[in-house]
């Protein structure tokens, strides 16, 4: 008779390959982590990025329930601006339909239990095929799908970061794909398309950094083989099929970067001891902290030593948690890997290192996996007459007991990070609907939330990048649309939906009938010509009585629905005529769409609408010529950029902050880790103060500034901590996303800098007030 253990893992492991019970075991975890969220569902997060991101969600869902047209775009936010465009919104996804059957704000924790089952099921599918065990895969996945990062996400109204728990979908899908398999293609793009249809403006980039990654792995495990030839015919289909299936989002995500790029600047580090922290420790019950966001139990970590036993294995997913640990680390780490990445193109607008924990804690949750497994094929190869006598069954039910209380401790720690949300039960604070005629108010960028159920949209604008606004938006109109000229006639509006509006016009003779939203060459009239005044939506019409229907009908969005629909028509061609085989014949069919893509962009074209690139104080970058306020400094670098001025206060103001300005000059191709250092030393004894910053006034690297114009870089410093006396001002430039060397140059005398740097003013900073100094 089988002895106890042994009866019980096989008990287990049979259990772990049946989908139903393992959905069902996923499932109720998913619960137990996910009960306060869902308790609260239908309340409002008053954090200020929930606000914000939230919005978008209610304006999408609105557009469907109460309009009946697509949510392409967004009349409430930032004056108006393209929903498809913008890269945190979730409305190109599935889960809108969700939000749209049961509310925006009770489908997010509905959302968030449905990703945590994802998230486990799919590291299941890939751990199993990487470490050959159901339950060693089946108790690592919730190591995976329920680390903090998820919760602590969602507490602060980040839902689109669900987004990483898809991640193994991607890795597996990538594998198939490579074996030949239809379905592995299906998988990645699919994926994909959702990814970046749910806002993964981290998930999206770092998810293809790892499947390039895993196809790397898998090539090359099929080197010398004959295999490897169709592997990479199947991997370059899946490439082209996902290009095509991503269009319906990707495209209007290029034509909003090319017009308003966005900028993630600095240089964030994080220490060996904070990571494991993040790591390793459980988080608090409540407050916000860093310790324990990325939480993975300390007790099941313990098994990944096991997994040197089948160091072959274990040797990609040890490395790739160790370069994801090294990535974390930013720049605090030297070299920064991190900073090397940011310098690829798309991967400079990552801006926090530590969200590299999430693959981290998949690669660790792969060794968890390994390790249980090699104990269960110690297990299942003692001979039958020796089990009793042999320690390996006990051994690895011990070890699935750890795992099991692991999972408690998963649970606990998602509970505690989904406690520090600032949530108001509903009904909360939300005004109650109201039915009135949508218009434009000054609003506030935290508290987003409140306008929508008023009609009201926000001017006051929270993006992450540069929205176009224009300057004329105004929240204390009579009414939206009117006459740029008030003396030539009358405007009436008709209708007014997100994505069509209509006005009555007449007029005495040739005007421009003004709507108070943002321009976007999307916007078509069936009377006149459309045009951006300062920014402003427009239409010009002739004399005359005329009905104008405007309506949003934007080329990116409804082209790239066009592309993505050819790409999932070609994929089921694939399915039927080539019976799944991704060879030559199927990357010939996944590129007909990107065919239809390249026609549509030659036979048509559409201007963009720029931002008006702005400091942080709002003034605006780009000017004419160095006002009579700033001293000239004419210092050349030898990188194409030149220090052309300086505005530099003789003191801090009255709240203690120094307002600097630097004007400068591009001439050529800069680096891009090309950065401004600004340093002042101080009396002897006191330390030296920096202000160093990467980026000019928050919107341009050196490397994308616009060539042959000056730019007005403003800044602010506080001295609330530095020592009396006079300071001078030196500034220069360093690699600062690089090995952060000084750039050599010339002063105005053609002399070279003295320490790459050039004195441009002295300050002096007045002595504390006696009550400043008392603690």
């Amino acid at each position: 008779m089988m002895p106890p253990p042994r009866r019980l893992l096989r008990f287990a492991h049979r259990a772990a390959t049946l989908t139903s019970v393992r959905l069902a075991l996923f499932a109720a975890l998913a619960l137990a982590a996910a009960w306060r969220p869902l308790q609260q569902a239908g309340g409002m997060n008053d954090f200020r990025d929930a606000h914000l991101l939230h919005s978008y969600e209610d304006a999408g869902t609105r557009t469907v329930t109460h309009y009946g047209q697509l949510p392409l775009w967004n009349p409430w936010a930032c004056g108006g601006q393209y929903a498809l465009g913008s890269p945190q919104t979730r409305v190109a996804s599935p889960t809108l339909l969700v939000s749209a059957l049961m509310g925006a704000r009770p489908a997010e924790p509905l959302l968030l239990w449905a990703f945590l089952v994802l998230g486990m099921e799919g590291f299941f599918h890939y751990a199993r095929r990487r470490v050959g065990s159901a339950l060693g895969a089946l108790g690592a996945a919730p190591l995976f799908g329920l680390a903090g990062f998820t919760a602590l996400s969602w507490s602060i109204g980040w839902l689109n970061f669900a987004g990483f728990l898809l991640l193994p979908w991607l890795l597996w899908g990538t594998r198939r794909a490579a074996e030949g398999h239809l379905r592995g293609a299906a998988v990645v793009a699919s994926t994909f398309a959702v990814l970046l249809g749910f806002g993964g403006t981290y998930p999206v980039p770092m998810g293809a950094l790892f499947v390039a990654l895993e196809a790397g792995r898998t090539l090359y495990r099929l080197r010398g083989t004959p295999r490897r030839k169709s592997a990479l015919w199947a991997l370059g289909a899946t490439a082209v099929f996902t290009l095509g299936a991503c269009a319906f989002r990707l495209w209007p995500l290029v034509e909003t970067m090319r017009s308003a790029p966005r900028i993630m600047a600095g240089t964030p580090g994080n220490s060996a001891e904070e990571l494991a922290r993040m790591l390793l420790q459980l988080p608090a019950s409540s407050g916000y902290s860093d310790p324990g966001n990325f939480f993975l139990a300390p007790a099941v970590l313990a098994l990944i030593p096991l997994a040197a036993w089948a160091w072959r294995r274990a040797l990609y997913p040890a490395v790739l948690a160790a370069l994801c640990v090294w990535m974390a680390a930013g720049y605090a780490a030297v070299p920064s890997l991190f900073g090397a990445l940011r310098l690829l193109p798309v991967f400079g607008t990552l801006r926090y290192p530590e969200r590299f924990l999430v693959p981290a804690g998949l690669f660790l949750a792969e060794l968890v996996a390994l390790g249980l497994a090699v104990l269960l094929v110690r297990v299942w190869h003692v001979p039958a007459a020796r089990t009793a006598t042999s320690w390996w069954p006990t051994a690895a039910v011990v070890a699935c007991v750890v795992i099991a209380v692991g999972w408690g401790f998963q649970v606990r720690a998602f509970d505690r990070l989904s406690r520090w949300s600032q949530m108001v039960p509903a009904p909360g604070p939300v005004p109650e609907e109201a039915e009135r005629p949508f218009a434009q108010a000054r609003g506030n960028r935290w508290a987003q939330g409140y306008f929508l159920a008023l009609n009201r949209g926000s001017i006051a604008c929270g993006e992450a990048w540069p929205v176009p606004m224009s300057e004329r938006l105004r929240g204390d109109l009579p009414q939206e649309e009117y006459l740029e000229d008030a003396s030539a006639g009358t405007a009436r509006r008709v209708e007014w939906t997100p994505n069509r509006v209509t006005v009555d016009v007449t007029a005495t003779r040739p005007t421009v009938l003004l709507v108070n939203q943002n321009w976007h060459p999307g916007w078509k009239s069936s009377e006149g010509e459309v045009v951006s005044q300062d920014g402003l939506l427009g239409v010009r019409v002739a004399e005359g009585t005329h009905r104008v229907v405007l309506r949003f009908l934007p080329r990116s969005g409804l082209g790239g629905a066009l592309v993505s629909a050819l790409a999932w028509l070609g994929l089921g061609f694939v399915a039927w005529r080539l019976r799944g085989r991704l060879g030559p014949a199927a990357i010939g069919v996944a590129c007909v769409p990107l065919v239809a893509w390249g026609a549509l962009l030659a036979t048509s074209s559409e201007p963009l609408a720029r931002a008006v690139p702005l400091n942080a104080d709002g003034s605006p970058m780009r000017v004419a010529a160095l006002p009579p306020t700033a001293k000239p400094v004419d210092a050349r670098f030898d990188v194409p950029v030149e220090l052309v001025g300086a505005e530099i206060p003789s003191a801090p103001d009255a709240e203690g902050l120094l307002h600097l300005v630097l004007y400068w000059r591009v001439t050529g191709p800069v680096p891009r880790s090309a950065g401004i250092f600004v340093h002042f030393p101080g009396p002897p004894g006191s330390k030296r103060k920096n202000a160093d910053h990467p980026v000019l006034g928050g919107t341009y690297f050196f490397a994308e500034a616009p060539r042959d114009t000056l730019l007005r870089d403003a800044f602010s410093v506080s001295t609330k901590d530095w020592d009396a006396g006079e300071r001078k001002v030196l500034v220069g430039l360093w690699h600062a996303g690089g090995d952060g060397s000084r750039i050599g140059g010339r002063g105005a005398d053609g002399k070279a800098l003295t320490s790459s740097h050039v004195e441009v003013g002295t300050l002096a900073v007045p002595p504390k007030a006696q009550s400043e100094e008392k603690p």
